[in-house]
């Protein structure tokens, strides 16, 4: 069983939850799609067809044969039945259950893959072009000198523009131990940097901050507790008696991962998670084959898109093993789905139980409170800068982009008198002295090349120097050491 829920987008350090690893033709985790369960194949047709199906049938022949717009392909009678079955599904109101076509199928079970070739990055498409969001740790892109920030404005030569995203994915992804050119504008500067194809791990990192241990996983994949388990070998080598875990932006993943992880924290016998059916049937998920390292000190960082795996991984630690949590909110998903498979490849993911913690938290639509909440800066939750060809902002207007731009010039450290949307004198000058400082035009003006200016410096400023901005990691690092 897995957990995963549907979710809105995010932006900066929200950012990660839309994760691209690697440039490579897997996408981890798009904020939305439920890691289920896969029962099996079944045909699972009906014992004898009713009145319904007869209803559902005639109307499939009028729509197959008679409709105008309708044609003879087998694409157009898949698209018929698919929508169909869309319409059943999603008319039930329940976000997490979702009917998948094969191709769909083979998407979603690739996106749990959590090792990869690649060269390591997590980015988004930024006109067209890739922006680096997040550098990974001893990653190929790392080692290559990438850093985020940078626009990937072509690969080996291949114009980023005049190509989807997904083409520019097949450029990167490669054989392991070969070479990729990748031209980056860093800043208005252009520059190749090349960088050697590796196997990526994806899903967990770790490293020592001030005697504490920190381990971030990013979601619960195939061989997330593979990885973990590497990780905390060399944690335990550095001494590490007090270990920060950072579930945020965590979506969720394997509950087979997440139960085998709980092993590493947990003694045989104390309770992961209870799920219950609709006819009140409990599964009491205990700890077996416990390997666990005792810590002095577990502190556990979530945010409001720490979910679902993350969730039920969260409590079980925090009820069992005493652990502190920090951050803000979680994202509240106390359901789980079951997967189905049918004959030719499409699965319908539905939701068949809820869980609740060992002491009979339910969660479902409230999320978990944090022992101490903590936020990070506002411009840190705020939607990406994009302004259009010609869209202007100057002084005397107002508008949602202005207030955008003036938290974003806070957090950059420009002096801004207000962050109410309305252009003031202080902002332009903050504006005109980020332009001064950065190679650009100066105007005062908020236009399409400041504002992607800004962007890419606050994304670049959080990514290169998140130790300093990261006062929820400050709070936790505060709390593991007393």
């Amino acid at each position: 069983m897995d957990y995963k829920p549907t979710k809105r987008k995010s932006a900066f350090t929200i950012i990660l939850v839309i994760v691209f690893l690697a440039l490579a033709l897997t996408i981890t985790f798009v904020i939305g799609f439920q890691a289920g369960r896969f029962a099996g194949s079944s045909s699972n047709q009906p014992s004898g067809l009713d009145s319904r199906f007869s209803l559902f049938e005639s109307v499939y022949n009028i729509m197959n044969k008679d409709f105008y717009f309708g044609d003879d392909s087998e694409e157009y009678k898949d698209k018929l039945v698919y929508d169909a079955i869309n319409g059943m599904v999603d008319s039930q109101g329940d976000i997490h259950t979702d009917y998948m076509t094969p191709e769909e199928v083979r998407e979603f079970t690739g996106s749990l893959e959590s090792n990869i070739v690649g060269v390591g990055i997590r980015y988004r498409e930024l006109d067209g072009e890739i922006f680096v969001l997040e550098v990974l740790r001893d990653s190929p892109a790392e080692r290559a000198g990438l850093q985020a920030g940078d626009i990937v404005t072509a690969v080996d030569g291949v114009t980023c523009k005049e190509n989807s995203v997904e083409y520019v994915a097949k450029l990167v992804a490669g054989e392991r131990g070969t070479d990729v050119v990748l031209t980056i504008n860093r800043m208005g500067k252009l520059m190749d940097i090349t960088a050697t194809r590796d196997i990526v791990g994806t899903t967990v990192s770790s490293t020592v901050k001030d005697g504490i241990g920190v381990l971030t996983i990013t979601s619960f994949g195939d061989k997330t507790a593979e990885e973990m388990a590497k990780h905390l070998n060399y944690l335990k080598q550095e001494n590490v008696t007090r270990l920060i875990i950072d579930l945020r932006n965590n979506g969720g993943g394997y509950a087979q991962t997440l139960d085998e992880m709980c092993t590493y924290f947990m003694d045989n016998g104390q309770i992961v998670m209870i799920e219950e059916d609709r006819d009140g049937n409990q599964i009491i998920d205990k700890v077996r084959k416990s390997r666990k390292i005792k810590y002095d000190k577990i502190i556990i960082l979530v945010n409001d898109n720490s979910a679902s795996c993350s969730e039920v991984f969260t409590l079980a630690l925090k009820e069992n093993c005493n652990a502190i949590i920090v951050g803000t909110t979680t994202y509240g998903k106390g359901l789980a789905q079951l997967s189905t498979v049918f004959s030719d490849g499409s699965a319908l993911k539905y939701t068949d139980v809820i869980w609740k913690s060992g002491n009979g938290v339910f969660i479902n639509g409230e999320g978990i409170t944090p022992d101490y909440t903590v936020r990070l800066h506002d411009a840190l939750y705020l939607n990406y800068l994009n302004l259009d060809d010609g869209e202007v902002y100057q002084y005397d207007q107002v508008s949602s982009k202005v207030y955008t731009a003036q938290v974003m010039l806070d957090f950059l450290g420009y002096s801004v008198d207000r962050q109410d949307g309305y252009f003031s004198e202080a902002t332009r000058d903050a504006i005109t002295a980020f332009q001064k400082n950065n190679g650009l035009e100066v105007n005062g003006l908020l236009d399409k090349r400041t504002a992607s200016a800004i962007d890419s410096k606050v994304v670049s400023e959080w990514g290169i120097h998140k130790d300093k901005y990261d006062t929820q990691m400050h709070k936790a690092l505060e709390l593991a050491k007393q």
